[in-house]
């Protein structure tokens, strides 16, 4: 894997124009700029991380303690409230929500049928997962809790629901930062529709484009502390470099863009991959983790929008093992290791450790109802238009499908 840096811009001249957003006023030079980087870093990579967002960072720590409390909760209490058929919310603890998995073997995807509580970790309250090779170690070891648009009327989707015995707070810290990153989205968007040249820097915000009625989701995710425990002629057939253990499997998001706050590293993204997930032989390359800032990347949604124009980018996470000496004296990482004597054959034991940490996505869906058709900015004699007209909810459900290999009319 490759560590590079994705796009970090300073967003602040949009914040500063959401404050004072006169549709006579002229677009000063610094938010036009801000565009320009935006469109470059949509059309280049399909990530950026923005700074000078705006987001009280009480609100981040409030969200982020409150997830992290949820999961240390028994499961019985955590899965009160559990995603089903008809309510695409609430607790899980395989992948389904808002993105598509990539098929390949070699990226160890998954499919719904992935459950972490399942597989070799019968602790109750998830808190650790331990496997004597990297193979036994479950691809996408996380759980998840999700909520909706506060607004079930006009979003059409069911109304929020919260498990009972949680702490009032987890719900009142979720709901904040909803509102806040509902706030950071139309900040964006701004900066979306200039830099796609679009008429009016306003045009996401219509109504009946992303409003109240919008279909946002916002998820919380813990990623368990993972611990590998080898004998020593084992160690040097392990290279955790080479061969990551996947926390997350290869996916697309499928909305407009997502709004992450990461909890720490472990983010790849693989620029050969596209919309299809199925990408090979591209170099996976890490993002850095940026303790103030947001990672921004861009939905399957938007790169129809486009007519293909901007990118939306396979991304996956990877456990990230903590850095130590090894016996060289020399820092590498995946090289924590503590010793241990096992009782019934008196051999040591060598426990690579991931340490566990939280990050909540915040997925930018347009209304239900919000026609979807590529704009007339991204369309010419050279690049015809690829797609037809369709409504944005009619795109989740194909994508939703597509991802759990069903197909629709």
């Amino acid at each position: 894997m490759t560590s590079t840096s994705i796009p970090v811009i300073d967003i602040l001249p949009l914040v500063n124009l959401a404050a004072d957003p006169t549709p006579t006023k002229s677009i000063p030079d610094e938010a036009q700029n801000v565009a320009l980087q935006i469109a470059e870093a949509c059309q280049t990579v399909g990530f950026f991380a923005i700074t000078n967002h705006g987001v009280d960072h009480f609100v981040v720590n409030d969200a982020l303690s409150a997830a992290r409390d949820f999961f240390s909760l028994d499961s019985t209490i955590k899965s009160a409230v559990f995603m089903t058929e008809t309510y695409p919310y609430g607790y899980e603890n395989y992948e389904s929500l808002g993105i598509h998995c990539a098929r390949n073997d070699d990226d160890h995807s998954s499919s719904g049928s992935n459950n972490v509580l399942c597989r070799g970790n019968n602790n109750k309250n998830s808190n650790a997962i331990s496997a004597t090779t990297p193979q036994k170690l479950a691809p996408d070891s996380k759980e998840t809790f999700s909520i909706g648009p506060i607004n079930p009327l006009k979003s059409k989707m069911p109304p929020r629901q919260f498990p009972p015995f949680t702490s009032p707070s987890f719900a009142l810290h979720l709901s904040k930062y909803f509102e806040v990153m509902e706030q950071l989205a139309q900040i964006l968007f701004r900066g979306l529709a200039l830099a796609l040249q679009l008429e009016d820097p306003e045009w996401f915000l219509r109504e009946g484009v992303f409003d109240e009625g919008h279909q946002c989701a916002l998820r919380i995710l813990n990623y368990p502390l993972l611990q590998l425990e080898l004998g020593d002629e084992d160690v040097n057939e392990v290279d955790v470099q080479r061969d990551p253990i996947i926390r997350a499997g290869a996916h697309t998001d499928y909305g407009a863009f997502t709004i992450l706050k990461s909890g720490g590293p472990g983010l790849q993204l693989q620029l050969s991959g596209g919309t299809s997930g199925k990408g090979k032989g591209g170099e996976w390359i890490n993002v850095p983790h940026l303790p103030d800032a947001f990672v921004i990347n861009l939905g399957d949604l938007m790169q129809r929008w486009t007519n293909d124009r901007w990118r939306s980018t396979l991304h996956r996470v990877v456990a990230v093992f903590d850095e130590a000496e090894n016996k060289d004296g020399i820092t590498k990482a995946g090289m924590k290791t503590t010793e241990t004597t096992n009782v019934e054959d008196n051999k040591k034991k060598k426990v690579h450790q991931s340490a566990q940490r939280q990050s909540i996505a915040f997925f930018v869906n347009m209304n239900g109802d919000a026609k979807i058709v590529p704009f007339s900015t991204c369309v010419d004699e050279k690049h015809p238009s690829r797609y037809d007209e369709i409504l944005a909810s009619k795109y989740l459900i194909q994508r939703h499908a597509q991802s759990m290999g069903q197909t629709t009319k």
